[in-house]
């Protein structure tokens, strides 16, 4: 149990941090730049769609794995984009 909650805390604590580092480092600037987090989300697309091809007894399980990390990733980035959204429009 333990070990299926840090696949779904570790990436939602990086990918809250790494956006945050960008939108701090950036500052209404290269704006467009606060996406890059996003680009993670195909680990999980590619590990999920590899679970598929494979099909086993319980390949259902392996994709559903897969998506809470991806949920967990997209979790983070909006988080991360919605605090420093919010430090942009207090002067």
């Amino acid at each position: 149990m333990e070990m299926l909650a840090l696949m779904f805390w570790g990436p939602l604590a990086v990918t809250l941090a790494l956006t945050l580092l960008i939108g701090r480092l950036t500052q209404r600037r290269f704006q467009r730049l606060i996406l890059l987090p996003l680009g993670f989300l195909l680990i999980p697309l590619a590990g999920s769609v590899y679970e598929w091809m494979q099909g086993g007894f319980f390949w259902e399980l392996g994709v559903l794995l897969w998506v809470m990390i991806g949920g967990a990733i997209f979790l983070g980035w909006l988080g991360g984009w919605a605090l420093c959204r919010g430090k942009e429009r207090t002067p």
